[in-house]
């Protein structure tokens, strides 16, 4: 079985805002990254200098993490949030992962930043953030390759908690009001992961949780995955690609927003090239396929 990698774009990996954003948001950094109106701020001072279509939020890879207890340095305006040192050890650490808690910390006002923006009549997306990265934010990444080479039971069991931890984290956000739902987990790429374990992520992972988040989404608003997930899902004869023709050229984000109720699922597009023009007037659109 042949897999293609997808080459993430430049910076794509780092947080942090530019002098503009800064300027515009006007409020002091990190505290700002810590409460919902902070967080709604920041995310329409984004949109608004991007001349974007859709808020989104969080702005890095490290909220789950740090709900599960990792330790997240919240860094500065231009050098957002990242972990500071791994806290998980070993397999019983990983074993004694917690639930999610939706009413502690960034998770919990990542979600009061959907309401307020709501409120304020923007249209609002939310970034889910993988398995495999959240992990890394918590572990030694060559620990948890060992644990899963020696023990792979012990990562399925880990992995299918945090699917099903994550699908309540869609279930919030519905409730909240987004309007788009985006799925990444950079660090369950073809290029980190390689081709066994890749292949395992792809089966035991991401089609039934991408199964599971279509039927709780039931076509509120489109799914985006990440393209490495999207082309897992392809190579693995999980899904394929349509393309579908829009009434006329518009950005990536804003056709994700006009085809709610139309197409449930993207995702050959990175979501920081979001406000990028289709000018041909066509976005590709996948489409799982059942056994």
């Amino acid at each position: 079985m042949a897999f293609t990698d997808f080459k993430c774009p430049e910076g794509s990996d780092s947080s942090g805002f530019t002098e503009d954003v800064v300027k515009k948001v006007g409020l002091p950094f990190p505290e700002a990254y810590t409460y919902g109106d902070g967080i709604a701020k920041i995310a329409c001072a984004v949109r608004e200098v991007e001349g974007g279509a859709l808020c989104m939020v969080p702005f890095c890879h490290t909220v789950e993490a740090e709900n599960y207890g990792g330790n997240i340095k919240l860094g500065t305006a231009r050098i957002g949030p990242r972990c500071e040192a791994p806290v998980y050890r070993d397999e019983d650490d990983l074993l004694r992962l917690p639930d999610l808690d939706f009413e502690k910390g960034r998770l919990k006002e990542t979600l009061v930043a959907v309401k307020i923006l709501k409120a304020a009549r923007e249209a609002v997306g939310i970034q889910i953030c993988g398995p495999l990265t959240a992990l890394n934010n918590l572990i030694d990444i060559g620990k948890l390759f060992k644990i899963w080479r020696k023990k792979p039971e012990v990562i399925e069991k880990v992995i299918e908690k945090m699917r099903l931890q994550l699908l309540r984290y869609i279930e919030k956000s519905l409730e909240a009001g987004v309007d788009f739902i985006a799925f990444e987990d950079p660090v369950g790429g073809l290029n980190i992961l390689g081709p066994k374990y890749f292949e395992l992520q792809g089966r035991h992972f991401s089609k039934p949780f991408v199964e599971e988040s279509l039927k709780l989404i039931d076509g509120q608003v489109v799914m985006h995955l990440c393209p490495k997930t999207s082309l897992q899902l392809v190579a693995l004869g999980m899904a394929e690609w349509e393309n579908y023709t829009l009434p006329e050229p518009m950005s990536y984000a804003q056709a994700c927003l006009e085809l709610r109720g139309k197409v449930n699922l993207v995702g050959n597009a990175c979501i920081h090239n979001r406000n990028r023009i289709l000018k041909d007037g066509q976005i590709k659109t996948l489409k799982l396929l059942t056994p």
